[in-house]
């Protein structure tokens, strides 16, 4: 390894040791009104800026829920100040009734909403409650935070980017079915315990080579530490599709499928 980079790696493993012991803040703040029953929702922030506003549209426009409060992590700080001025600017009148966001120190890939969700089991360690995620390229419909709820269980992820997977190579795949067997699922759009992030190992124990390749390692901690994989029941639609970091990913998915084994 050259020299160079035992600095740069050891600088980001020291920010995500501060990271996961919660020493983050805020830098801007949106309150609406809080009632102290909302359901959190987290969503990661990188290049689509211009999806913030729709996504809290659809967030606001949530029915049957008891309040959402949306967590937003940013990974792109060239984009912050946008970021900051759409919450400023925007007038949520339903569901959504809480945002705050985080601007990252340098983009974290996607795992870096979770550190949200540590932040808000630690608060809620006697009962951490379940905790939704979502992507800023879906479309959701009105009911999707309601339907994730109201079939929401204790030790259940509950995904709509669910997969059955039918050998080692991680595309050979079929979509799961509601009801039926789940080996893969995608963190946006699914509802988990916040329990599951109380355990250091999730942000400890990924391997720096397959750190954007959350999904991967989310799937594998959630089985292995307990946790059954099923299909969320929701219709989901995706937009700019075509921005997905994913597309660069599909080799080193394969592999690091393969490593976990």
């Amino acid at each position: 390894m050259p020299v160079s980079t035992i600095p740069r790696r050891l600088a980001k493993a020291l920010v995500r040791r501060r990271l996961l012991n919660g020493r983050f803040r805020p830098t801007d703040e949106r309150v609406w009104g809080e009632t102290g029953s909302e359901v959190p929702v987290l969503m990661c922030l990188f290049n689509r800026p211009e999806r913030l506003e729709a996504m809290l549209r659809l967030l606001d426009g949530q029915e049957g829920t008891p309040g959402i409060a949306l967590y937003l992590w940013n990974n792109n700080r060239a984009d912050h100040d946008f970021y900051a001025g759409v919450l400023r600017g925007f007038e949520a009148s339903g569901a959504l009734r809480s945002v705050r966001l985080v601007r990252s120190p340098y983009n974290l890939g996607s795992i870096a909403r979770f550190y949200w969700a540590r932040v808000l089991a630690e608060k809620a360690r006697a009962d951490p409650g379940p905790v939704i995620v979502i992507d800023d390229d879906e479309d959701v419909q009105p009911d999707f935070v309601s339907t994730a709820l109201s079939v929401h269980r204790p030790g259940v992820v509950h995904a709509w980017w669910a997969f059955t997977v039918a050998s080692d190579d991680y595309f050979d795949r079929a979509p799961a079915v509601v009801g039926g067997p789940v080996d893969h699922v995608g963190p946006g759009g699914m509802i988990c315990d916040l329990s599951i992030f109380l355990d250091d190992r999730f942000f400890t124990e990924l391997p720096q080579r397959y750190w954007l390749l959350d999904d991967l390692w989310f799937t594998h901690f959630a089985k292995t530490h307990g946790q059954t994989l099923a299909k969320l029941p929701v219709e989901i639609e995706f937009v700019l599709a075509e921005t997905n970091q994913h597309w660069n990913l599909g080799d080193l998915k394969r592999e690091f499928y393969r490593y976990l084994g």
